[in-house]
């Protein structure tokens, strides 16, 4: 008999088939509507967020009223000192001058000390290490009273010679100083326990209401992006495009036009040329010494190399002039309407003095330099290919025949070349 798959099994299924069913649906889903749910979901989150920062908010209130409480306490604490300091002194002043003034603020002490101690044993009814330290402080309370009483006793009796003696045998001043002692722990402690977490708390308190405060603006923006994400959305598109198709023609580092710019541009230019039978000049570069540039200073520096060699290049061609960079060290000038292969070989002498002048960082006097190799359209080739190829042998007889010089595309066998080396 069947009994079907265990119950794992059929909860692993189930689980499985949601997750390929949402998987399916974001990768069959339009990225805008994902982003529009995901901004709903956003939405719905900041709500409950602030339900739940409004509710935080109001215990963060309740707290802080209870830690009140705390710093009543260390308060307590402080009139409590100052009521035991009152009654020494006032018996301080009766022992010294016999006159019974002082012993109105005597009196006014004993008392206030005893109302203190029964609030603030009110304020820790339940057991506690602050409790058992008040019972404390409160013993010695009553040993310094006994004794202030003891001396104001022999006083009023006449023998003042004998109070003054207990005063100065030292152990009124040990309760005192056990009295401050302990007034000072207890209230360091719990005194520093409610200022710290008072703090807090009202820095929590000003945070959960700033939550509050960016919820709504957040609801807000949402609301707006409703609006305006198509339109946001459609520019996006615009852009991206408009900077793949410059990517697709032009070279990152320099700006320039690449390889594919290049041929593009031939294109365009090679048929017009081959119309109005005029000459097009292509002027292939290369760099020389630019792998010892890039091996002394390093990659970054031979970047920046590269990138200035190009704004010096850009200076000197003509605006309806064309300067590409294959890569590396590669440079190709385009010509349109060239008219004289003397007019080439001067803009190429040009293009090699323009490397002359110190570059920054310093790559060194008479390191970097460049080969030049000049091909003419028509008659050194018939398509864009063809004649960058030609520019190319040109360029490389230049190198052979010693680097920083002009060589033009000599058609024949086995692509003979005539040099032009630049003169001093």
């Amino acid at each position: 008999m069947d009994i079907g798959p265990p119950p794992e099994e059929e909860e692993r299924g189930k689980t499985g088939f949601w997750r390929e069913r949402l998987k399916r649906i974001i990768s069959e889903a339009e990225p805008e509507r994902i982003i529009i749910a995901a901004i709903v979901l956003v939405g719905a989150l900041l709500i409950i967020a602030a339900v739940h920062s409004y509710n935080s908010t109001r215990l963060v209130r309740k707290t802080l009223a209870e830690a009140q409480h705390f710093e009543q306490t260390a308060n307590f604490l402080s009139l409590y000192l100052l009521a035991m300091d009152d009654a020494e002194t006032g018996q301080r002043g009766y022992l010294l001058t016999g006159n019974p003034v002082y012993l109105g603020p005597y009196f006014t002490g004993v008392t206030r000390s005893r109302a203190f101690e029964k609030t603030l044993l009110a304020f820790f009814q339940a057991p506690s290490t602050t409790r058992e330290d008040l019972l404390i402080i409160f013993r010695s309370a009553a040993a310094k009273r006994a004794e202030l009483a003891r001396t104001i006793a022999l006083a009023k009796a006449g023998n003042r010679t004998g109070a003054l003696a207990i005063v100065r045998n030292g152990q009124g001043k040990n309760f005192m100083d056990q009295l401050r002692s302990g007034v000072r722990k207890v209230r360091d402690r719990e005194g520093g326990k409610v200022f710290l977490e008072r703090s807090l708390l009202a820095e929590r308190l000003r945070h959960e209401e700033r939550n509050l405060i960016l919820a709504g603006a957040a609801l807000f923006a949402l609301a707006w992006l409703l609006w305006k994400f198509f339109a946001l959305s459609m520019t996006r598109k615009r852009r991206s495009r408009a900077s793949l198709e410059w990517e697709t023609f032009h070279d990152r580092l320099t700006g320039l036009h690449n390889r594919k710019g290049l041929i593009d541009f031939l294109k365009k230019e090679l048929p017009e040329a081959l119309e109005k039978g005029a000459t097009l000049g292509v002027l292939f570069i290369d760099l020389d010494g630019f792998k010892e540039v890039n091996d002394r200073n390093g990659h970054a520096a031979g970047d920046r190399v590269l990138i200035e060699v190009a704004r010096r290049f850009g200076e000197v061609i003509r605006q309806e002039d064309l300067l590409s960079r294959l890569g590396g060290d590669e440079f190709v000038v385009c010509l349109p309407g060239l008219g004289s292969p003397e007019r080439a070989e001067e803009l190429a002498l040009r293009l090699i003095d323009s490397l002359a002048p110190p570059f920054f960082p310093p790559v060194g006097k008479g390191i970097l330099s460049c080969s030049v190799g000049v091909a003419l359209f028509p008659g050194d080739g018939k398509t864009p290919a063809e004649i960058v190829a030609a520019a190319d042998m040109a360029m490389y007889q230049s190198k052979r025949a010693g680097k920083r010089r002009v060589s033009f595309y000599c058609p024949g066998d086995r692509g003979a070349m005539s040099v032009l080396p630049r003169s001093s």
